[in-house]
This record gives C-alpha cells, sequence and structure tokens, in this order.
C-alpha cells in the first residue's frame, strides 16, 4: 500500500483538474442542446448530437499507451497533464471564431477534440490521483471528483449558458478557455513526488480488456456498472429539452439548472463522502438507489406544468443529488477493483458506466420525440428501481467495506 500525497495543494489541484475537464465539454455538450433546440432543431438530431459524448467512453482504448508513456516518465503525470491542458485550453478558444448557428459542423467537431482532450486529461488525472490517494482516502477523491465534475457543469453549462444570452457566443468561449487555464498554471507550479505507483508493463497490453473481467465478481460488478447509469442519465439528458419545450428561457435554464440545481449536488456529493466513512458502501448504494426511483418522478411536475420555484428546484436538483451521491461511491469501488495499471483498469471501468450513460442520455432524448417527456421520466424511475434490487442481491455478500 502506497502513502498518502493528501496536501492541500494536492487537494485544490485534483478539485481543479476534474473540474475544468468538464467545463468546455458541459457546454459544449450541454448547453449546445439548449441552444440548438431554442433555435429548432428536432429532439431525434438532439439525441444524435447527444451521444457524441461517446469520446469519453472510448478512452480506455488509448488509456494503455498513457500507462506505458507515464512508465517511461518514471511515474511522473505532470508533463504529461501540462500537454493536454495546453491543447484544451487552445481547443476551446478555437471555437469562439465561429457561429453556433450556422457553423455547426465546426462546433461538432470542436466537441469531438475537446472531448478527446478531456478524456484523456481525465484519464492522467484518475492515474495521478490513484498515485496520490491511499486506499482509505478514496471515498473522498470521489467525491472530489463529484464536486469537480458538478462545478464544471455549473459553469460549463449553467452560468455560460446564462452568460450567453447577454455577452454572446465568442466572449463565453473566451471565458470558458480562461478557466480552463487556470489548472494550467496549478500543473505548473505543482512539484510531484518521484514515489510512484508501480506499474506492471507485462499487464499493460490489450489482453487486459479480455482478463480483466474474467471472475465471477467482476461479471457481477460489471452488470452493476451496466445498469447504475441508465436511470439518472435518462433523467439528465431529457432536462434541458423539456425545459426548453415547457417554455423556459436560456437564462433561467442555465440560473436553474446550473446554479442552484448543482450547489444541490455540491452538497449532495459531501454528504456521501461522509456516508461512506460512517456505512457500509453497499448501504450507500441501495440508499442512493432509492432516493433516484422516488426523487425523479419528481420530474413530472415541470412536464405537467407545475410552476412552482421550490418543487422545480427539488425536481432539477435530484437529478443532480442523484449524480453528486453516486460519483464518490463509484469512483471508490473502481479503484477498488484495480489490480496493475491504475489509468487503466479505472478508464476500463469507467468507459462501461459512461457508455450507459451516455447512451441512455441520447436515447431518452429521441424516444421523448416518439413516447413523450413523461414516459421516459418514469422509465428513468424504473431503471433506479431495477439496480436497488440488483444490488440488495448480489452485492450484499460480496467484500465492499467502509472506507
Amino acid at each position: 500500500m502506497h502513502k498518502s500525497q493528501l496536501t492541500k495543494q494536492t487537494t485544490l489541484l485534483l478539485g481543479s483538474l476534474y473540474t475544468t475537464q468538464f467545463v468546455g465539454f458541459a457546454f459544449f455538450s450541454v448547453a449546445i442542446i439548449a441552444i440548438w433546440r431554442k433555435s429548432g432543431m428536432q429532439l431525434e438530431q438532439l439525441g444524435l448530437v447527444s451521444m457524441l459524448s461517446f469520446v469519453w467512453v472510448i478512452k480506455f482504448f488509448w488509456a494503455p499507451w498513457v500507462d506505458r508513456y507515464i512508465q517511461k516518465c518514471n511515474g511522473n503525470y505532470k508533463n504529461f497533464l501540462l500537454i493536454v491542458q495546453s491543447w484544451l485550453v487552445c481547443s476551446i478558444a478555437f471555437v469562439s471564431f465561429f457561429d453556433v448557428i450556422h457553423d455547426k459542423a465546426i462546433i461538432i467537431f470542436s466537441l469531438i477534440l475537446v472531448g478527446l482532450l478531456s478524456a484523456t486529461q481525465d484519464i492522467a488525472t484518475e492515474g495521478l490521483a490513484y498515485k496520490i490517494l491511499k486506499k482509505s482516502e478514496r471515498g473522498f477523491g470521489g467525491t472530489l471528483k463529484s464536486i469537480g465534475g458538478i462545478l464544471g457543469y455549473i459553469i460549463g453549462a449553467g452560468i455560460a449558458l446564462s452568460l450567453y444570452e447577454n455577452i454572446g457566443w465568442s466572449a463565453t468561449i473566451l471565458m470558458l478557455a480562461t478557466l480552463t487555464a487556470i489548472t494550467l498554471m496549478q500543473m505548473f507550479f505543482y512539484q510531484e513526488h518521484t514515489s510512484k505507483v508501480e506499474i506492471h508493463s507485462e499487464s499493460i497490453s490489450w489482453k487486459i480488456f479480455y482478463r480483466f473481467w474474467n471472475t465471477k465478481d467482476k461479471k457481477i460488478w460489471l452488470l452493476f456498472l451496466i445498469l447504475f447509469p441508465i436511470g439518472m442519465s435518462m433523467a439528465s439528458g431529457i432536462l434541458v429539452p423539456l425545459l426548453v419545450d415547457v417554455g423556459w428561457n436560456l437564462e433561467k435554464i442555465g440560473f436553474i439548472k446550473g446554479v442552484i440545481g448543482s450547489v444541490l449536488g455540491i452538497l449532495s456529493a459531501i454528504v456521501s463522502g461522509w456516508l461512506l466513512k460512517h456505512y457500509s458502501r453497499i448501504n450507500v448504494l441501495i440508499g442512493i438507489c432509492l432516493f433516484e426511483t422516488i426523487s425523479l418522478l419528481l420530474l413530472l411536475f415541470i412536464y405537467y406544468g407545475y410552476d412552482n420555484i421550490i418543487i422545480n428546484s427539488l425536481a432539477i436538483g435530484s437529478v443532480f443529488i442523484s449524480y453528486g451521491t453516486s460519483m464518490p461511491i463509484v469512483s471508490a469501488l473502481i479503484m477498488d477493483h484495480i489490480e496493475k495499471s491504475p489509468t487503466t483498469e479505472y478508464a476500463l471501468q469507467f468507459a462501461i458506466y459512461m457508455f450507459l450513460g451516455v447512451l441512455a442520455s441520447g436515447s431518452g432524448v429521441s424516444l421523448s420525440g416518439v413516447f413523450g417527456y413523461n414516459t421516459m421520466i418514469i422509465m428513468s424511475s424504473l431503471f433506479s428501481f431495477i439496480t436497488m434490487i440488483y444490488v440488495y442481491l448480489f452485492f450484499r455478500k460480496m467484500n465492499y467495506e467502509r472506507d
């Protein structure tokens, strides 16, 4: 077991990396949906745009290369992250020179590019987190990831969407690029420890993708990674077009979804981290699934036109609370399943989780054009209920302890 390197500086650095990896990507993959829906794009087309987030899913294809590169650098992540973060800043700034409505092809290309760079940064960040954190700190690391993701969402899909209504496209994009550059400066001044996590070079090969799931417990874990993200991702995917279709303007969507809802998500991530310290991971998982089963149905109030700021905030907040409480425990459990190659094995597991999340999100949007928002909201709640039953039946005998 490696020693902890958790300090104030490394905590701020990890939090910043988790935040800025999602700032630009959140704007291009979420706020763009609202902007293009407002301009008249059909739900079926928006669903396909949502699925461009698959670039995050396929990151496990190049994760072994990152492992090998880091190994050649004696386990040091700093230089690699400096390069990737620099390209991420430039890629975001590049889009400011084009029109969001008339240059859709370039915007989509930029979405893919920013997604690839963000995903690569995430691969290296998870390896750095694995190196910095000892096992008892992984719940805290998951909390940092969750809070960082939500902060990135607040900025990219909330604040930036509101600003777009007032200051325009180019100024908004340049603001996002500037914020992403802050992490670049933090990484520049970071003094990385020379100690490294042992990586077995013979395991860094494509065979790992076949060997990794070759036990009964891993197969049970695999099915969980398939089921768990569907409910909350489906609800999250339909939320923005639903709000546009019931008459909300972009500034209001940005505020209540990106600020009020996300604050609830951050608080829930903190609570989730605390729960992992005091209760078993299985009991926390069951509690999260039960919460999702009930709370996601609150979105029906918005669909049926119930205009109450408190109810609407709770309905939107339920999506963020689901994400906020889920990410710490999922991240901790993924790290628990790492055996030899930190970045590769984390990416391999998280890719499954992300794949189903993106698929559920995009499918939820497209199918809403056929079956209606209300049907898809009920389906999202049903999937959360199925996951809860699965966890209760198959996870209770597995050795998952609290941090």
